[in-house]
């Protein structure tokens, strides 16, 4: 009698864990489940990372945002404004092509790092919300690669002309935020004067300009709205293409309720201003 008792169990786990390990999944999705699944998070702000945080303590920007408004000449004061941004954005990229150089380098040895390179990739795909795991394999370096990458100056110059009416809404004025990222605590922005009775949403405000280009620049590499840009971004990478404002613009469509037809205007507004002359020189791993 024991042994059918003990018989009946054994059979019964076996069911439960051929059930859990679902044999018909396919074995992408159960990769991607396991070691590239974003780390969820409600808060789309753009929270700084500690690092970001030292960073900014320590080099401090001296250039005081230019009044937009005043600058009522449209050619002056679109050339103020693309010379005010640009070098925060080759900043922030600058740091993350740094860091790119650096993980590149780790995915020769992928199963080999050490303890040091294993908090530093850990700390890294925190900060890039992805899973933080005790070791990684080739494929969830890869994971962060694909996120640790540039934004073309050309892409964040024509959504902050776009979010910002070039420099003089009320957020980019009150607020330093360029790009209309939200926060949801209560007191960490602006209200918005449209917001619907029912939303709990704020306008986050930032420090300083160079905050808000960083932030947003954090925000298109991590979200999961953007994933096609990542995506776009990505192709252009493996295929030894330069990766331009006007490739990645087509994974904005999540950005704006108006879809395509902001996607439109970001790329009409790259056109337009000829914005493809304020991207870097890319090579080899840029």
């Amino acid at each position: 009698m024991e042994k059918k008792i003990l018989w009946v169990i054994t059979i019964i786990l076996f069911l439960v864990l051929w059930i859990k390990t679902d044999p018909f999944q396919d074995e992408a999705d159960v990769t991607d489940a396991d070691t590239t699944e974003e780390v969820s998070s409600a808060d789309e702000s753009g929270e700084a990372t500690q690092d970001e945080k030292d960073y900014f303590k320590s080099h401090p920007i001296q250039a005081k945002a230019p009044d937009f408004q005043a600058i009522t000449d449209v050619k002056t004061r679109k050339k103020a404004f693309f010379e005010y941004l640009s070098p925060f954005a080759k900043e922030k990229n600058d740091l993350i092509l740094a860091d790119r150089e650096r993980l590149t380098a780790l995915l020769k040895k992928a199963n080999k790092l050490s303890k040091k390179e294993v908090v530093w990739v850990s700390k890294l795909r925190k900060d890039n919300k992805l899973k933080v795991l005790t070791q990684y394999s080739t494929q969830d370096l890869q994971a962060l690669l694909s996120r640790l990458d540039i934004i073309p100056t050309s892409l964040v110059l024509a959504q902050a002309a776009n979010e910002s009416a070039w420099g003089t809404s009320r957020f980019a004025t009150k607020g330093n935020n360029y790009f209309g990222q939200w926060c949801f605590r209560k007191g960490c922005g602006l209200v918005p004067v449209s917001r619907d009775n029912d939303a709990d949403h704020e306008v986050r405000k930032f420090h300083d300009a160079r905050e808000s280009v960083f932030a947003y620049i954090d925000n298109l590499n991590t979200n999961s709205a953007y994933k096609k840009l990542r995506n776009t971004r990505a192709n252009l990478r493996q295929q030894g293409d330069v990766i331009t404002g006007l490739a990645l613009a087509q994974g904005l469509e999540h950005y704006s309720q108006r879809g395509q037809a902001y996607v439109k205007e970001i790329i009409s507004l790259i056109n337009y201003n000829k914005l493809w002359r304020f991207n870097r020189v890319q090579a080899n791993n840029e």
